[in-house]
């Protein structure tokens, strides 16, 4: 967008129905929907960190996101069941919901006192009746293909019983900087014929999909006692631990938060620009307490921060040479996602890579990625000693039924800070 006063720009930020393209995934389809927040039901805002995923039958998820600039718009919700690889099933909706499968989204707010304006919606997601993956759908009213956000989330039933540990990788050169995941899984009380295809293991580290490891096979079934364990020789459950995430808190537009070197106020438009990076991968390990990647809206000066925090353009910089694959910021930001809108290009004369990013004030944490480099780590470094958030999803398809349930689900924090 460049310098275009948001105002003037924002009659560019839409999409039209016919070049929209449903992706069972995090996305949005319009330029104008921002910080869409999926997080389950509680009492404490700083739980938006917590993963989308919840148990069959608990109190449920709530969805949050901004509509930049217009009046308020009727949004529809459809939730639609998927496999264990995010393909959709074959159920019909009846099948695993209890009602009509089509939820106004009726609960709005305006910006208050902010010079871009939004309207902020807010959605409670209803019940299902089956355990198992499940995506949102969200579009404007009339036409289903209008479509304007997606977000996977995840029901659990737990039938299995875990024994997971997070160790150092069985690799030489890896050891200091991977961390395995080895784990046992017991089912008593499922009928389970074949292993090998009834059962499938996804692990995830810090809600990413995008580094997930898919297709572990057992290393051991005991299928007497019910057992499968998955301890394996040669790095297939292994992940690069990556570092503790940068972060920035641009919670005021009015004083200079961490991190923060300048703000620049206009009439209708803040900028905001981060100090100065550089590289961190020959440093060493260094104990910074962070969100693993995640952001927090928030506003010091006004109340409540969901409907006041202003959007800012906020700058990035990370001093280095160039290099030959593209370089992202990553983070909950850019949906753990690569595209135009977190992608930095190299400015020779300053020597270093930038971009600029639209982001709703509140608490960030980000890293430098290159995500077809075998060194994707290469600005930030990688330790096994980085606190990370590991997550362990057992699929099981029973015979003759159409659909994978979730029937395992194990959260753990290696390295936890206290």
């Amino acid at each position: 967008m460049g310098c275009v006063p948001l105002d003037q720009a924002s009659n560019n930020l839409t999409t039209p129905p016919s070049e929209k393209k449903l992706r069972l995934d995090n996305f949005q389809y319009e330029e104008n929907i921002k910080t869409v927040r999926l997080f389950p039901l509680t009492t404490s805002y700083d739980e938006v960190i917590q993963p989308a995923v919840i148990s069959l039958g608990s109190a449920g998820l709530i969805l949050e996101f901004d509509q930049l600039f217009g009046d308020y718009q009727t949004y529809y919700a459809r939730i639609i069941h998927c496999n264990h690889d995010w393909t959709k099933s074959r159920l019909n909706d009846i099948e695993f919901l209890a009602q009509y499968n089509e939820f106004p989204i009726s609960n709005y707010q305006y910006s208050f006192g902010t010079r871009t304006s939004y309207v902020h919606y807010r959605w409670q997601v209803p019940p299902v009746k089956l355990p198992g993956n499940y995506v949102i759908k969200v579009y404007r009213e009339g036409s289903e293909a209008d479509l304007i956000l997606t977000r996977r989330f995840m029901v659990y039933n737990n039938q299995v019983q875990f024994d997971a540990t997070v160790n150092m990788s069985r690799g030489i050169v890896e050891r200091d900087m991977n961390q395995q995941i080895e784990f046992a899984i017991n089912y008593p009380n499922l009928q389970v014929s074949n292993p090998l295809e009834d059962i499938k293991i996804v692990i995830r580290q810090n809600k990413r999909w995008d580094n997930a490891l898919w297709g572990l096979k057992p290393t051991s079934m005991k299928t007497d006692i019910s057992r499968l364990e998955y301890r394996y020789f040669n790095m297939e459950n292994d992940f690069p631990g990556g570092n503790e995430f940068r972060f920035f808190d641009l919670r005021s537009v009015n004083t200079l938060g961490q991190n923060i070197g300048s703000i620049d106020r206009h009439e209708n438009r803040i900028n905001a620009f981060i100090l100065k990076d550089k590289p961190n991968r020959n440093q060493g390990y260094g104990l910074v307490r962070d969100i693993n990647g995640e952001y927090v809206v928030g506003n010091l000066e006004s109340d409540p921060p969901n409907i006041t925090s202003d959007y800012v353009f906020v700058s990035f910089f990370l001093e280095s040479d160039a290099i030959s694959n593209p370089v992202f910021v990553m983070g909950a930001l850019s949906n753990w996602q690569y595209g135009d809108q977190n992608i930095m290009g190299y400015n020779s004369e300053l020597g270093g890579y930038q971009t600029t990013i639209l982001l709703k004030q509140g608490w960030y944490n980000y890293m430098y990625y290159v995500p077809d480099d075998v060194q994707a780590y290469r600005f930030e470094g990688s330790y096994f000693e980085t606190e990370n958030l590991y997550e362990i999803l057992v699929y099981y398809r029973a015979l003759g039924t159409l659909y994978d349930q979730l029937v395992g689900y194990a959260n753990i924090v290696h390295n936890r800070r206290n």
